[in-house]
């Protein structure tokens, strides 16, 4: 009997202390909650307090900007410059613009390109009916256009591919003629110092503004828009050239992605990694990356 009721104890005692080490987790884990949700409520409180006070900073600073940029006068109207609050609280130089002596002629999509101080704008359409073939010159020192001369007669007058090395001024392809005429492959360079112009060899096939690069003394021409103007061209063709003339007639290197759009192409950089090199590609807001593996 003695036996029985230590057992019976020993059992009661040890229930006891599961239900005491039961409440005290839970005891615990209730602390532990309060102080958590304590937590999260004064961080969202302090988030919010911090949101508006700089709501309130960042619209006294916008007011601030407004009476220093604009001024109004006795009838209300605001003068100077006014920001809108959206920009107003970006550092920022204001770029003035001044103008320039206009232009000789009308010209759209011609091509220019900046050598020293010199500016070099290239053919280009008068009106629909009427192309330019001519080059003028403007001179930033004097502000003044300063020069003109002719381009060579079978030379395209609009959609050039067209890069320079600061002395020679390479151009590629384009449209020959005006209305929506056909696109040709002549290819011509000119030496800015002598005026003269070389013929380079013919583009493989006739595109209409192709992207035209430099890179490590190789012309680069890739993308434009194929003879029917309107289907996308990913061929990438490239030639050496040194002072102006070519070192071997074009090479068909590897294509660009097929899934960038047509005839707005615009080569933002030449990027070199090792054995690779990466061009990027900025077409109507989208960017992709073409990683050309060849040689240097």
């Amino acid at each position: 009997m003695s036996k029985l009721g230590f057992g019976q104890n020993n059992k009661q005692y040890g229930l006891m202390k599961l239900v005491f080490a039961l409440s005290l987790a839970t005891l615990v884990g209730i602390a532990l909650f309060a102080r958590f949700l304590g937590t999260s409520s004064s961080s969202i409180s302090f988030t919010n307090q911090s949101i508006a006070d700089n709501n309130v900073a960042s619209d006294n600073h916008t007011n601030q900007d407004h009476q220093k940029e604009g001024s109004e006068d006795k009838n209300g109207n605001v003068e100077g410059r006014v920001l809108s609050a959206t920009f107003a609280d970006l550092p920022a130089p204001e770029l003035e613009w001044e103008q320039m002596p206009s232009a000789p002629v009308p010209r759209l999509d011609g091509y220019s390109v900046q050598i020293k101080n010199l500016l070099y704008v290239f053919v280009g359409y008068r009106n629909l009916d009427h192309v330019h073939s001519h080059v003028d010159v403007y001179n930033f020192s004097d502000n003044t256009w300063c020069d003109k001369f002719d381009t060579p007669k079978d030379m395209a007058n609009s959609h050039l591919g067209v890069a320079t090395d600061g002395r020679y001024v390479y151009i590629v392809s384009g449209q020959y003629g005006a209305q929506c005429r056909t696109a040709i492959t002549n290819s011509f360079s000119l030496d800015t110092e002598t005026r003269k112009w070389h013929r380079l060899p013919p583009l493989p096939a006739p595109r209409y503004a192709p992207a035209t690069q430099l890179w490590r003394g190789r012309l680069h021409v890739m993308g434009g828009s194929k003879e029917n103007r309107h289907t996308p061209g990913v061929d990438h063709w490239s030639i050496a050239v040194k002072n102006g003339k070519a070192l071997e007639e074009w090479r068909t290197e590897i294509p660009i992605p097929r899934h960038i759009g047509p005839v707005s192409w615009s080569m933002i950089g030449f990027l070199s990694l090792g054995v690779k090199r990466v061009i990027s590609w900025l077409n109507l807001g989208r960017l992709f990356s073409s990683v050309l593996e060849g040689k240097r």
